[in-house]
């Protein structure tokens, strides 16, 4: 999404550092970060890329856990857990009126 649109949709200003690069090539966008996991969507779309077969997504929800903060099932050893920082881009200066 690119900043107009996110200000339009937002009704914010927003106020972007300069470092901030996108994450693809050709691509605006300023939200870049993927939150998601490969193989968990059960809506099946045909032209899905994050889905490589029905039984893998099948299994893997049989994993979910609403208990959980991960998406599917649980920490494991061997998994990594990443903090990442996130800073605000909004700018609107506080007003009085």
């Amino acid at each position: 999404m690119t900043k107009e649109v996110l200000e339009a949709a937002t009704d914010c200003r927003l106020q972007v550092p300069k470092r901030k690069k996108s994450t693809r090539a050709q691509c605006n966008c300023l939200l870049g970060a993927d939150i998601g996991m490969y193989n968990t969507c059960p809506h099946g779309c045909v032209y899905c890329y994050a889905n490589t077969d029905r039984e893998t997504v099948r299994r893997n929800l049989t994993l979910h856990d609403p208990a959980s903060p991960f998406l599917i099932g649980g920490f494991l050893p061997g998994d990594k857990v990443t903090d990442v920082r996130r800073e605000s881009y909004i700018h609107d200066p506080l007003s009085l009126f």
